[in-house]
This record gives structure tokens, sequence and C-alpha cells, in this order.
């Protein structure tokens, strides 16, 4: 017997859009369902059960970010994909980031092509697969062997992974909004890790953070952990460190609920 085809509820204003996203999806096989408006989505889903919903921002009616908020709160187990291109007023990174902020699970800036599109649609439901929703990290280390080997321990471990090579990146990311788990070294070219943490623990106080470094000597190292420390990590390792104790590090603070 066949495995039922997953389904994919696709919301835009756009028939355009919408015609684009569900040709372009039946080609992997899904089963797609179009809806032009947000009302008329939160109305089918109880009767089409989708597995996946991708949807607009900026929408007539109730809208995208409403409608990500009414989603998240009856279907908390449905994965959604937000996407918008702006408009001339508001900017799309703005509202990708808020989108983020209601309760999507990723964001994608119009206008998109079909890979991008089967990959975060492929990334959304892999973190749905098993019995919960796979948590979210992202590192920040101007190393690429550090931010690979981190990466690809994490996704070992059930982490979807994402990496950023300065702290300016990561904070302009809508990816840091929605994680679970943040790991930054502490020396790096820019902000630094030490007023990044600051920023983060500011705006995203439930994130938790593992502050790492190996300093320029003994010394600094160990003065720039114990200020990481002081000023929000939730751990600090210095380098090199084993993995073992970083899965047992982040293992702890993730089980601790408060930010």
């Amino acid at each position: 017997m066949n495995a039922p085809r997953i389904n994919i509820l696709i919301i835009d204003d756009s028939p355009t859009v919408c015609t684009f996203i569900s040709g372009a999806l039946s080609k992997r096989n899904f089963q797609t369902t179009q809806a032009y408006d947000m009302e008329t989505a939160l109305e089918s889903i109880d009767l089409i059960h989708p597995d996946l919903v991708i949807t607009d921002i900026m929408m007539p009616g109730i809208g995208g970010l409403a409608g990500i908020a009414m989603l998240r709160g009856k279907w908390p187990d449905l994965g959604v994909i937000a996407m918008s291109a702006g408009t001339n007023s508001i900017d799309s990174q703005e509202t990708l980031s808020a989108a983020r902020h209601m309760g999507a699970d990723a964001v994608i800036k119009k206008p998109f092509k079909e890979d991008a599109l089967y990959a975060i649609v492929d990334a959304v439901l892999e973190s749905y697969g098993g019995n919960s929703k796979r948590k979210r990290a992202l590192i920040i280390d101007d190393s690429k062997t550090i931010c690979m080997l981190l990466a690809r321990e994490l996704s070992e471990c059930g982490f979807i992974c994402n990496t950023a090579a300065c702290m300016e990146d990561a904070l302009e990311s809508e990816e840091i909004v929605g994680l679970d788990l943040v790991i930054t070294d502490i020396f790096m070219p820019g902000i630094g890790g030490i007023s990044g943490i600051q920023i983060i623990r500011k705006n995203w106080p439930n994130i938790k953070i593992v502050a790492i470094s190996g300093g320029w000597n003994s010394s600094d190292g160990s003065n720039a952990l114990s200020a990481a420390k002081q000023i929000g990590a939730d751990a600090v390792l210095k380098k090199p460190f084993d993995m073992a104790i970083l899965g047992t590090t982040i293992d702890k603070i993730l089980r601790d609920k408060q930010p």
C-alpha cells in the first residue's frame, strides 16, 4: 500500500502565486490545496487536514500575521512557512521577522525559485518528523570549520542547525526568531560575542545561550567566558572542548525552563 501523500495548504491572495507553488510542489508528488484568503483557509483546515501551511503575510482581511497566530494557537503541531515580498512602505525582512515572532517555523522571501521552495518545505516537514518538533540551533563563529563541526554534531543529536560567520549576520537573520539555542564564539570581528549575547538576551530572553572561546591567551579566554556568563550566557565552554561535554551542557540548559 502506498503511503498517503503529504498535503500542503497554500494561502495567497494571488492566484498566480498559488498556481506557481502548487505546480512546483506537484512535481515532488505533494498534494496541494489553495486558498486565496486566510478566512477560507482557517475554515477548511479541519476538513482537509494539511501537514503544512505556506502562507503569504500581506493579504486583505485577517492577514498572514494574525493568521499565523491563529494557526499556531489552534493547530500547534501544524508546520507553517511564511512568505513575503514586502510593500513599498514595509521591508520584507520586517514582515518575515514578525512572522517568526508569531510562530512561523520558517520564512522565505518572494520571489523564490523552486529549489529554494523545496529546501524549506523539506526542512520544515523534517522538523515535525517523529513524536515531537525538533529544536532549532544557530551557531555563530567566524571559523567555518567550527561551524561545520558543531552543526554536524548537533544535527546528529536531532537539532535543525543554521550557522552565521559573525554576530551581525546572526542578528539580521530572520532565523534568530524562534530559536531554542545559540552557540556563539566570543572573539569575532565586528560586534563580537559579548555585545551580541546582551542583544540576544534583551530581545529574545527565552533563547538558551552557550558561549565558547579559546581566547587570545589563557587569561583572555577565562575573563571573556566569565563576562559572558555575567551578562546572560546560560553556559560557557572553553575551546577546545569534548563534544560529549557540549551535549551534556546543552541538555542541562534546555531542561532549565528559566531564561
